[in-house]
């Protein structure tokens, strides 16, 4: 098997439970937060901070600096350190084989990929955030839906930041799915059933 399957995703649309379960039916490596721990075993690092910045980026520093000619590794901000590092661990794990892996910009990391399958989750606020109650997560805001909007915030931005795209939009997908409609279930059942079509192609 060689497809790499990239996740974008809602926060609650499902996506962390749909790429594990894809990734277990399809018998391949499956990562998401697991890339933090991997930047953190290098040591630069800590875990909990990386933890922290996960999926975010200081809102004061301005898009695309890293093509700014004056750019350098010595004035990189930390968030565009981690950025790049984890850019590079997940172009290795591409390299090694078929994989899920979950957010982080891995669809625009990895775009020029030959088996690469790009896919967004999303869902309607009111099952996101339901879906999120039930997990009993312990949140800053004073309720799960502005926790589950500006988490949708943080991740729009940091895509943006890094790759100079729109969040969501359906031009930088192969597949948008809407888990309201179609199901948990039902989308690791639809994604497994395109992943081993296309596969039978190759």
């Amino acid at each position: 098997m060689k497809t790499i399957i990239t996740i974008g995703r809602e926060f609650g649309s499902g996506g962390h439970e749909i790429g594990f379960r894809l990734a277990e039916e399809l018998g391949i490596p499956f990562y998401d937060k697991l890339l933090v721990s991997m930047v953190a075993e290098e040591g630069e690092f800590a875990q909990k901070y990386l933890e922290e910045m996960d999926e975010k980026v200081n809102i004061h520093i301005a898009p695309f600096l890293a093509t700014r000619s004056n750019y350098s590794v010595y004035n990189q901000p930390v968030s565009d350190k981690i950025f790049f590092r984890q850019a590079e661990i997940i172009r290795k794990l591409a390299d090694e084989g078929a994989c899920v892996i979950v957010g982080r910009c891995a669809d625009y990391i990895l775009e020029k990929h030959p088996d690469l399958l790009r896919v967004f989750l999303f869902g309607e606020l009111k099952d996101r955030v339901a879906r999120k109650e039930a997990m009993n997560l312990e949140i800053e805001e004073s309720d799960m839906t502005k926790h589950v909007q500006n988490t949708d915030k943080k991740r729009s931005r940091y895509y943006r930041h890094y790759t100079g795209k729109v969040w969501g939009d359906r031009d930088n997908y192969d597949l948008c799915i809407n888990t309201s409609v179609i199901g948990i279930n039902e989308t690791v059942e639809l994604l497994k059933r395109l992943v081993l079509a296309r596969e039978e192609k190759k």
